[in-house]
């Protein structure tokens, strides 16, 4: 009896430790989402200056970003989480932490909106405040949800370089099931052992406007409604633009 008390309190400690040391491979994985312009600091209502000298400033700038999925090394896939809201007037949404992660990790995935079976929801009838789904403002009955919405003014004037002036000239409100694009960023990283790791993910909202290959005019094209036949050129522009325009550190 007394030899099998020993043996079971060693069982026990064995136990202890082995789950101790799992404990030990898991670390918090945190997303933290930042916006740039090119080689300029970008924030709302401030005004950056475009390739041709042109004053912009965006008051709006929220987009969706679905399926948020870490690749790892043997191609497995970790999805974190289903579906975000960014919206850059809320700091809110800009970070996400997320418990018990591990592994070696090659890259981060995301769609750019939400996907088609997403795009079926009715936000009425999402209860939990804390749903991105249920935000009426990114919907639009006509169109469902708006997968980016970009908003903003710049100066039209003959030089073009002072203090924007055209209220709401820039105005892109993309959705659709057809404009749904993927980005997905490549990035060696580890998370393990109780410790953080922060993955930052940057916007370069002048990408948006100037892509590799395509560009966006400001004045003449300066913004559309996807769904509704205005501009659909535009916005495949748009969305073409915005899912390329995101980095990785």
């Amino acid at each position: 009896m007394k030899s099998f008390s020993i043996f079971s309190l060693s069982a026990i400690a064995f136990i202890f430790l082995f789950s101790s040391c799992q404990k030990k491979k898991d670390g918090t994985f945190t997303l933290q989402v930042n916006a740039k312009y090119g080689d300029q600091t970008f924030a709302l209502n401030s005004p950056n200056t475009d390739p041709q000298g042109r004053r912009v400033e965006l008051n709006i700038l929220k987009f969706y970003m679905s399926h948020i999925t870490l690749v790892k090394n043997d191609n497995s896939e970790l999805e974190l989480k289903d579906v975000a809201l960014i919206d850059f007037s809320n700091p809110n949404t800009l970070t996400y932490s997320f418990d018990n992660i591990s592994g070696d990790f090659k890259a981060i995935k995301f769609g750019n909106g939400v996907d088609s079976l997403q795009n079926l929801t009715d936000p009425n009838t999402i209860s939990d405040a804390s749903n991105p789904l249920g935000d009426q403002s990114m919907y639009w009955g006509w169109l469902k949800y708006l997968f980016e919405d970009v908003q903003g003014r710049c100066d039209t004037t003959s030089n073009g370089s002072g203090t924007p002036n055209l209220n709401w000239a820039i105005n892109y409100h993309i959705g659709t099931n057809p404009v749904f694009r993927q980005t997905e960023l490549l990035k060696s990283f580890s998370v393990c052992c109780n410790t953080p790791y922060t993955l930052n993910i940057t916007l370069d909202v002048k990408k948006i406007f100037y892509g590799d290959t395509q560009t966006l005019d400001i004045i003449t094209q300066s913004g559309t409604q996807m769904g509704s036949g205005d501009n659909p050129a535009v916005g495949t522009t748009f969305v073409n633009n915005f899912s390329n325009a995101f980095s990785v550190e």
